[in-house]
Parts: structure tokens; sequence; C-alpha cells
């Protein structure tokens, strides 16, 4: 008892020496520096920055302090800033000067990631610091611009024409050497961002050859996935004719058709990895069909006709659904306009139209005759989704190497003879809008919708002389006239697909 009394009294005198201590008025003597302030600005650099691995970034931030700069340190640091960064990373240096000079590092910068980019300067004689942040996003050189799948003598390559009018050759070839691919016939790119646990989130990319497909990475445009890792079971015979995904916002599904048959891989919330199943039956339960290798979808994920097919063999249209290639009920048809289940007219192509809930068939009818058929993808209360068979006055059309269909106005634009031709539906009339040179034969056309900002259209044409492709920009006038030839770029081989990434 004595020793816990005793420990006692030393705690409260030790405390009591404390306060007093407390008390006595510091006499030292100190040295006090004058802390100049230092204010960063970069008003050259408004909005987030970005660049490419390989690519020059150059930065020269404005200081405001009162002295010279000789007193002053320089550190750039670069922090990876997406949602899976860790709160704890470590920085990287990436350089100690003035201003920023450097080629970006793709061993320190990953494509399609976002960085903060810090610019700390510090006092040498204080070790005050201060810090002004970039916001910068890595982005490969083929972010916004028509990509084009050539045959180069049966040998497949890729080429882009980005938004600056920059033209990119020999992509596939030089980023995939050791995977070469030969008869190429289609090039898809998703338009939605898809997640299936397999790959990366992202839009797909696909190649399609007479005997083999693979998954592109949109970033990079290497190899992702070989054709058979693109399904649970491979088909035992590879005969890939189209890969795409189709369907409206936000009710994706993957449509791949190998030797006529559909595969599907349909993405949602649920867990684990979305490849493609099985072919799907007929409504009848068999596989007595020939799917054409084009796909048309609703826009909405309120649609109730998400993905249109076709059959072939037997000229009949399919509702596709996730787990199921269904018929068309009668009721939901007017059959004096059109049988979707029994057309019996063969197709040319299946488009969209200048109304957003309608689709366009053109089709070639048992009499040579060239008609439209439009359909709707949505239905309310008793109306039907068959709209109207028209027969077209449109010379060639069924002949036409490639047509596209107007997303602002009822025209069709079709390719024949050296010949760009513009068909008004509304009217029933055609004229002929621009001639090639005599050497030249169009291999596909396109319509861009916003080609020009968001006001004027554009009409894209691929040609091939027998030893070079060229592509012809178009401005669309608002009446739907093909207005003046804008731009040409050359050095292509024979462009057998197109399509646009953004």
């Amino acid at each position: 008892m004595m020793t816990k009394i005793m420990n006692y009294n030393l705690f409260i005198a030790s405390v009591l020496c404390l306060i007093m201590s407390g008390c006595y008025k510091d006499k030292g003597n100190y040295v006090y520096e004058d802390v100049n302030p230092i204010t960063i600005k970069d008003e050259a650099v408004t909005e987030k920055l970005f660049a490419q691995p390989g690519s020059s970034l150059q930065l020269n931030p404005a200081l405001e302090l009162n002295g010279n700069e000789d007193d002053l340190s320089f550190q750039w640091f670069a922090y990876l800033n997406s949602s899976a960064a860790s709160y704890s990373q470590d920085s990287t240096l990436i350089a100690t000067s003035r201003r920023l000079d450097y080629i970006v590092d793709p061993s320190v910068f990953t494509v399609g990631e976002d960085y903060k980019l810090t610019y700390k300067v510090t006092q040498k004689k204080t070790g005050v610091s201060y810090f002004y942040f970039y916001q910068l996003s890595v982005s490969d050189k083929y972010t916004v611009g028509w990509i084009f799948l050539e045959d180069k003598a049966t040998k497949a390559d890729l080429s882009m024409i980005s938004r600056s009018g920059e033209v990119i050759h020999n992509i596939y070839t030089e980023t995939n050497p050791d995977y070469p691919l030969k008869n190429p016939t289609s090039f898809t790119i998703s338009h939605e961002s898809v997640s299936d646990q397999v790959g990366r989130d992202g839009k797909r990319f696909y190649i399609t050859t007479e005997d083999d497909a693979i998954e592109l990475d949109g970033l990079t445009m290497t190899k992702r996935f070989d054709y058979n890792y693109l399904f649970f079971v491979p088909p035992s015979l590879k005969k890939p004719s189209y890969i795409g995904w189709a369907g409206g916002t936000g009710n994706l599904a993957g449509i791949l058709i190998n030797d006529g048959k559909l595969h599907v891989n349909m993405v949602g919330g649920f867990p684990g990895a979305k490849k493609f199943g099985a072919p799907l039956s007929s409504p009848q339960g068999d596989y007595d069909y020939d799917l054409a290798s084009q796909t048309i979808s609703g826009t909405e994920y309120t649609d109730l006709y998400q993905i249109f097919m076709f059959d072939k063999k037997h000229r009949r249209f399919f509702d596709v659904k996730p787990n199921a290639l269904r018929r068309f009920d009668d009721a939901v048809q007017d059959l004096d306009i059109i049988d979707l289940n029994n057309v019996r007219m063969d197709l040319i192509k299946m488009d969209s139209s200048h109304n957003n809930v309608i689709r366009n068939a053109v089709m070639k009818g048992l009499d040579n005759e060239t008609y439209l058929l439009t359909f709707k993808t949505t239905r309310k209360g008793e109306e039907t989704i068959t709209e109207s068979k028209q027969k077209l006055n449109a010379p060639y059309l069924s002949d036409a190497l490639d047509l596209t269909c107007s997303t602002l106005a009822p025209h069709i634009y079709y390719a024949h003879d050296g010949k760009l031709y513009r068909y008004e539906i509304t009217s029933d009339n055609y004229t002929v809008g621009y001639t090639f040179p005599a050497t030249e034969v169009t291999t596909k056309i396109k319509f861009q919708k916003h080609g020009y900002g968001n006001a004027q259209a554009r009409l894209i044409a691929c040609t091939w002389n027998g030893s070079e492709g060229k592509v012809y920009y178009f401005k669309v006038n608002p009446n739907g006239s093909i207005g003046e030839l804008d731009k040409t770029f050359t050095g292509f081989g024979k462009i057998v697909d197109l399509a646009f990434k953004y």
C-alpha cells in the first residue's frame, strides 16, 4: 500500500513540474525565413489530356513567384486514377525538369486507363512544396474513325481513317504478325460496351474469314481470342460467316453464324463467363435453315422485336430471342402486306430507315423485280408490325454491288456499273449522284448520319481498280441528294467491309 502511495505522489510532482516549466518565457535565439508563395497555372490546358503510348507529352506550366527559379526543384509524378486503383498506391516519377517533355512509356502507362499527373515544385531552402494536377487519359491511336477490312491478295488487313483525316495502313498485319488471316469476309464492332467476364469490358471487335474468325482487342488491335475460344463448346465444322452484337440499348446479344446456323451469347447480370452456346433450332425444332449474314436490331430495351434475321433457304424472317428462333404470330402481321414467315423473296439488304422504329428490307422477288419491305420493332394495342411492301423503280438495284439506307430521309443509295445512285422512296425516283473512273468498281458503301459536326451527313464509297482500293467521302445535302466529293483516300487493299469506331 505504501508503494502505491509513493508512486502516485511522484506522478503528481512530475505533472506540476511540466506545468511550471511552461510558464517560463523561451528566450532562445531563432532565425525565421520568409516563405515566398508560389502560384502554378497552366492556361493552355483546360480539360483532360489525352496521350498515346510512344507519343510526346509536353507541358509548360507558368510559375508566379517572388524570386527566381534557382532555388526550386521539380518533379512530375503519375498516379493511376481509376476505380481499380488502390488508395495506397505508389506514384511513378517520370521527370525532374521545369517543363515536361516526355515520351509516354507503355511500361508505365496502360492504354485505356486514367491517371492523375502531378507537378511538384519545391523550395530547396525551406522545403515547402506546391502542387498542380492534370487529368490524363492514355488512349490508343485507333480512338475514333472508320476502320476498313481489306483483302490484300487473299490476306486480311485493316486500315483506318481517323476523325482528323489521318490514314493508318497495315494495322492488323503489323500488330499480329504471328496470326495471319486469309480470305476476309466481315468486320464488326459492337454498338455498346459488353461485359461477358471473359475479356475486359468494352466494345467487341471481330474479323471473320471464310474458315476462321477472331476477336480483337479494340485498343491495341491485337488478337484477343481465337475462334474456338469464343464458344463453350466449339463446333466441329469451322465455317463462320458473321459475328457481331445485336439488340437494343441494354439488351445485347452476341450473334454468330456458323455453317448457316445461329449461336447466341447472352450477357446480363448473372455471374460467370458468357460465351457462345450451341446452335439454336428453328421454330419447328430442327436445324433446317440457312441464315443470311445480316442482322438488324431494335433500338430500345422496350422494343418487342429486338433482333431480325433472314433464312435464305425458306425465305422467311425470324424473331430472334436469346434462346430461340421464333416465327411471327399472324396476329401481329397484316398478311395482305407481308407474311414475315413466308416472304417468297430473296434478301438483298436489311438496314435501318429514317424512322427510329421501322426497319427496311430490300428484296428481290421471284419475278426479278426489286421490292422494299418495311416493318416495325414495336407494337401498340392491336396494330400490326408489317408496314408496307413497295415495288422500287430503281434500275440495277437488284444487281447492286452494295447499298445503304439513309437514317435521315427516305432514301436508298447504291452502286452499279461505276455509278453512285440515289433512290427516293416516297417519289419513286432515282438520280445518278456520281460517276467513278472507268477502271474502278465499287465494293462497299455506307451512310454516316453525322459526318460533319451534327449538321451534314456523309456517304462513304469504297472502290477497287484491280490493284488499289480507294475511299471517297461525299457530303449528303439536307434534301438527301449526294453532294460534293469532299475527300479521297488511297493506298488500300480491296475493301470488303467497314465499321465506325467511337
